[in-house]
């Protein structure tokens, strides 16, 4: 069985027959039903195209176009196809679409969590009122800010029938996970230290402002990297 490499050969060598059916069986082989659907409706695409052109029932331009698009969504479908024709590599793929509301979904949490936390510090006394608002300052102008440019996209999204089927690599997807467990864990351990006198305030909020900006500066990353389309 043909890899992706050289199943993107075979296309670029114009050998589209070939490259479709041994899409086919890649998808076949590790059970991807969506784009093994794909490619069967490109497989009957190119063969209706190519029996028009062989009976002479289109020109050389309506059939060298039909060609470049059945190319384009080719290659597209054999990118939609995990790295390895396994089941396993299949089910641990996560769409585009799907890792976004993931991290909106994360983001919000690990941001409410921490902002309850330092809530009811604040109401069992381990604060001053003028202590809790300025950490409720440090908080929630990034949770404003990063919320409504990935809610936007997000909606954006949603009524956007045409947007294409991308995957998120499970590397990625780890390192979001890890980077707000990471979050949470490390904020609410310098509220708490704060709160059992073991840092001043002073340090305490030199140190939470430090991982708000560090969670700022990779939310900037992510939202620029999967949220913002190219104009």
């Amino acid at each position: 069985m043909r890899n992706k490499k050289e199943l993107r050969d075979l296309v670029a060598d114009g050998q589209l027959t070939d490259a479709v059916a041994d899409a086919v069986a890649y998808a076949e082989a590790a059970a991807d039903d969506e784009t093994l659907n794909g490619l069967f409706s490109l497989q009957s695409d190119l063969a209706k195209h190519r029996d028009f052109w062989n009976t002479g029932q289109i020109s050389f331009e309506e059939f060298a176009r039909a060609q470049a698009r059945i190319t384009s969504a080719l290659v597209g479908r054999i990118d939609e196809l995990p790295e390895t024709p396994t089941r396993k590599a299949t089910r641990q793929r996560i769409r585009e679409d799907r890792f976004k509301w993931l991290v909106f979904y994360l983001f919000l949490l690990a941001k409410l969590l921490v902002l309850a936390w330092a809530v009811f510090m604040w109401q069992t006394e381990g604060f001053q009122n003028a202590e809790a608002f300025s950490l409720f300052n440090a908080l929630l102008p990034g949770l404003i800010i990063n919320a409504s440019i990935m809610f936007r996209s997000l909606f954006r999204t949603s009524i956007e029938s045409s947007a294409p089927r991308r995957f998120v690599s499970p590397r990625f997807r780890t390192l979001v996970w890890l980077a707000f467990m990471a979050y949470f864990v490390v904020q609410a351990f310098l509220i708490v230290q704060k709160v059992k006198g073991n840092l001043s305030f002073e340090l305490a909020s030199l140190a939470f402002a430090a991982v708000e900006t560090a969670l700022g500066q990779f939310m900037s990353e992510v939202v620029e990297g999967i949220f913002k389309k190219e104009k």
